[in-house]
């Protein structure tokens, strides 16, 4: 085998091969030489079936250029790319494992109108964005996964999912970085010392620009978020506000609603936090009006010192849009103690 960087399957993370082979992939770098492999498996009455392929830098190089030679041969371009992931290990890198990031690199440059799928885990860094057509986040989706992919990409169905988390810039620019004490960890100890100020909440406490918000996401139409109203309503606050389709098509909308720290209360609150919001299907040119309402729950704070919830009361920030970084609507409204 050739020097550098030969991935065999020994270890690692565990995957299912189309044909039904549980796959272990592991990256290892080899001097120039022979090399021994053992495969130990537990057996059985019929024995073990294996395969073994390696990947080098010069197989590695092949398929990337046979992939660009067919997206320069083709109008439009579907590329998908995966991650690994299992719930007893942590990611090391929100970067795509492997050759994916070259790969993507190459066929944007290639050909521009390309749509990258995006079958992940979680949160994943992007340096190959603004090359690309567009971007599908889908997941990990299921045996239902490809009939959803294509109905979205062919535009039977508008994109109406939201990102349930932020997605860091980067992996300098998240709330774990460049801390041992929070990952990976510092004697097998892991602190969590981000107090009320988790997800998008830090985000918003220390100025950082992610790559996209929390409740980010596109659809084949626009919204508009008019005539925001926010008065004390059962303990909390009723929030209406207007979402106009401003588009051509129908489409899913998903306005949200957050809300600013209370000023009766001295304890650690967060910059704004997500208090609701709607799912809407609207057809071209409809409007409705909307009502979110805030709990009493929602709108107070845990005191480890009294062990219990206290009310969030005065005047308190609202504001409505589209994500947690896209925030058109602003007013506020005074919250009453029950």
């Amino acid at each position: 085998m050739a020097p550098g960087y030969t991935e065999y399957f020994a270890g690692g993370l565990v995957t299912t091969a189309p044909d039904g082979l549980a796959v272990r992939r592991r990256t290892v770098r080899l001097a120039a030489g022979r090399h021994a492999l053992r495969v130990t498996a537990q057996g059985g009455g019929s024995g073990q079936l294996f395969r073994l392929r390696h990947i080098t830098g010069a197989t590695r190089a092949a398929d990337v250029a046979e992939a660009v030679r067919a997206a320069r041969a083709a109008d439009d371009v579907v590329l998908f790319a995966y991650e690994d992931a299992t719930e007893g290990q942590d990611r090391t890198t929100l970067a795509l494992p492997g050759n994916q990031e070259r790969l993507i690199e190459a066929v944007t440059r290639a050909n521009p109108r390309t749509t990258v799928v995006l079958n992940t885990s979680s949160a994943t860094s992007m340096p190959w964005l603004e090359g690309t057509g567009a971007v599908l986040q889908m997941y990990y989706p299921g045996q239902e996964g490809a009939a959803a992919t294509a109905a979205v990409l062919f535009g039977e169905r508008d994109p109406g999912g939201r990102l349930t988390q932020t997605f860091p810039a980067d992996d300098a620019h998240h709330p774990v970085a460049a801390d041992p004490r929070r990952y990976p960890g510092v004697d097998g100890v892991q602190q969590y010392s981000e107090g009320v100020h988790t997800g998008h909440r830090w985000y918003d406490a220390h100025g950082v620009r992610p790559l996209f918000p929390f409740g980010h996401g596109l659809s084949y139409t626009s919204f508009a978020y008019e005539d925001l109203d926010a008065r004390p309503a059962r303990g909390g606050l009723d929030v209406s506000l207007t979402v106009r389709n401003t588009g051509r098509r129908d489409g899913i909308a998903v306005p949200q609603v957050y809300v600013g720290p209370s000023p009766d209360l001295r304890l650690d609150q967060p910059v704004r936090a997500l208090a609701g919001y709607r799912r809407l299907a609207l057809r071209a040119g409809e409007r409705r009006r909307i009502t979110v309402h805030v709990s009493a729950r929602t709108l107070s704070c845990w005191d480890p010192v009294r062990h219990d919830w206290v009310p969030g009361t005065g005047r308190r920030t609202v504001w409505a849009g589209a994500s947690s970084g896209d925030l058109a609507l602003r007013t506020s409204a005074d919250v009453r103690s029950v």
